[in-house]
C-alpha cells in the first residue's frame, strides 16, 4: 500500500494513507534491534544469569506492552500524533515545555547513537574502512538518517520491510553459532553479585518507555484500533524481550558483552558492519522523524525538510561533543520527567471518552503542568529515599501524575457544580 509523503503533523491521518498493522510491527521491531539493546540486553544477562534475565525481559515488556498499547489505541482512535494529544491535555502554551522536553530527549538520543555508530563501524575491522576514524563515519550516518527522514513515514516503512526481516536473522544466526542449540554453558551462569528483581524489570521497562509514550506516532497509521493494539501488544511484549535474550544469552558463553566485538570472534566482519549500520539507520531515522514531528507543532509555517535538517544538525553537534558521555545521567533525567506526561495525557485521552469532555482548548492546563510536576518531583523524591511503588521509577511516576491529574480534574468538575448550584 502507497504511503503520503505527508506526515500530518498537527491533523489527524487521512483514511487513504493507513497501513496495517504488520507494518506497524515491523517498523517498531527495526527500531528495537538497535546498539542499546544489544548493551542492555548483555548487562542484564550478565547482572542477573540467563533465567532471571529472560524473566526480567518479559514482565518489563509487558509494562511496556501495556503503555505502549493504551497509546497506541489513542493515537488510532483520534488518528492524532502524540504531540496533539499532549496539547489537548496541557493547553497550547503548557505544551510547549512538555513537547519541547521530548524533542531535546530525542535529539539528544540521536547524537548518542551517532556517536556510537561511527565508533561501532570502526570496531568492525572491515577493510575498506581501514584508515578511516569514527568522526566521518558518523557524519555519513548522520547525512543518511537525515535524508531518510526527510522522505517521512514513507521511508521508514520501505526500510523497515527490508533491515528488520535481516536483522532477525542476522541476529539469530549469531545466537545459534555462538549456542549451537546447546543452552547449559549460558544456563549455568551464575552472577558474582545478587541483585534485586525489581532492578532487572526496571532495567527493561525504563530502556525504552519513551518509545511507549510516543507509540500514537506510529499506531495513528493504523487502520483500526485493534490493529494498533497487537502491534503494540506484540513487539513490547514479546518482540523486544527477544531481543534481549537473543543479545544476552550469547555474552554470557563468550564473557564479551559488545555484540559486534562477539561478531568480530566469530568471523563475522561484514556483518557487525551490516548490523550497525541498519540498526543505527533506522533507531535514528525515527528519533529525528519523532523530534521533527515536535518541531512541526512548535513552527507549523516552516518547511517540513528544513525542521529535520535543523533538528538532525543540532543532533549530529551533540554526539560530536560527546553527549554520550553523560548518557547514565541523560537517561537519569529523561526517565523521571518524560513518563509523566505519558500518564496525562494518556488519563487526559480516556477520560474523554468515560467523563464531560472538556468543550474549548486553553492556553495553559494548570492540573496537567501541576500533575506533571507531582508525577515527576514524587518519582525524583521516592528514588533517593529508596522507597518505590512500584519496581520501575518510571511506571511511579506515571502512576502519580494520571491519579493527581483525575483528583485534579474532580475537583476542578466539583467547584464548577457548587458554583452553578
Amino acid at each position: 500500500m502507497r504511503l503520503h509523503t505527508k506526515d500530518y503533523s498537527t491533523t489527524p491521518v487521512a483514511d487513504d494513507a493507513l497501513i496495517h498493522g504488520i507494518r506497524i510491527v515491523l517498523i517498531k521491531l527495526g527500531l528495537m534491534i538497535a546498539l542499546p539493546a544489544f548493551i542492555i540486553g548483555a548487562e542484564l544477562s550478565h547482572t542477573f544469569g540467563a533465567e532471571r534475565a529472560i524473566g526480567a525481559s518479559f514482565l518489563g515488556g509487558l509494562i511496556l506492552a501495556v503503555i505502549g498499547t493504551l497509546g497506541g489505541v489513542a493515537g488510532a482512535r483520534s488518528r492524532l500524533s502524540t504531540y496533539m494529544l499532549i496539547i489537548d491535555a496541557f493547553g497550547t502554551r503548557g505544551a510547549l515545555l512538555a513537547n519541547g522536553l521530548i524533542a531535546v530527549m530525542l535529539i539528544g538520543w540521536f547524537g548518542v547513537i551517532a556517536k556510537m555508530f561511527g565508533q561501532a563501524l570502526v570496531s568492525s575491522n572491515v577493510p575498506f574502512l581501514q584508515g578511516i576514524s569514527a568522526t566521518p563515519l558518523s557524519l555519513f550516518g548522520c547525512g543518511l538518517m537525515i535524508i531518510t527522514t526527510v522522505i517521512g513515514i514513507r521511508a521508514l516503512d520501505v526500510l523497515s520491510l527490508f533491515a528488520t526481516p535481516l536483522k532477525i536473522g542476522l541476529l539469530l544466526w549469531i545466537f545459534t553459532l555462538v549456542l549451537g542449540g546447546d543452552l547449559s554453558q549460558a544456563w549455568t551462569f551464575i552472577p558474582a553479585v545478587e541483585v534485586p528483581f525489581g532492578t532487572g524489570i526496571s532495567m527493561v521497562a525504563g530502556a525504552l518507555i519513551i518509545g511507549a509514550t510516543l507509540a500514537p506516532d506510529l499506531c495513528r497509521f493504523a487502520q483500526t484500533p485493534k490493529q494498533a493494539a497487537w502491534a503494540c501488544g506484540t513487539t513490547y511484549g514479546i518482540g523486544f524481550p527477544m531481543i534481549l535474550s537473543l543479545s544476552g544469552l550469547p555474552s554470557l558463553v563468550t564473557g564479551e558483552k559488545d555484540l559486534v566485538a562477539i561478531m568480530l570472534l566469530l568471523g563475522l566482519g561484514f556483518s557487525a558492519m551490516l548490523v550497525v549500520l541498519l540498526t543505527a539507520w533506522a533507531t535514528n531515522s525515527f528519533n529525528l522523524y519523532a523530534a521533527t514531528l515536535i518541531f512541526s507543532t512548535l513552527r507549523p509555517q516552516q518547511a517540513r525538510w528544513q525542521l529535520v535538517v535543523i533538528a538532525g544538525s543540532i543532533g549530529t553537534a551533540f554526539g560530536l561533543m560527546g553527549v554520550d558521555e553523560k548518557l547514565m545521567g541523560y537517561l537519569l533525567w529523561t526517565s523521571i520527567a518524560i513518563p509523566p506526561i505519558a500518564g496525562i495525557y494518556l488519563t487526559n485521552f480516556y477520560m474523554k471518552a468515560l467523563w464531560k469532555p472538556r468543550t474549548s482548548q486553553a492556553t495553559w492546563r494548570f492540573d496537567a503542568l501541576a500533575a506533571w510536576v507531582l508525577g515527576s518531583g514524587s518519582a525524583a523524591l521516592m528514588g533517593n529515599m529508596g522507597t518505590h511503588i512500584t519496581p520501575v521509577s518510571a511506571l511511579d511516576s506515571i502512576l502519580i501524575s494520571a491519579i493527581c491529574y483525575v483528583l485534579f480534574r474532580w475537583l476542578a468538575d466539583f467547584k464548577s457544580t457548587c458554583n452553578d448550584a
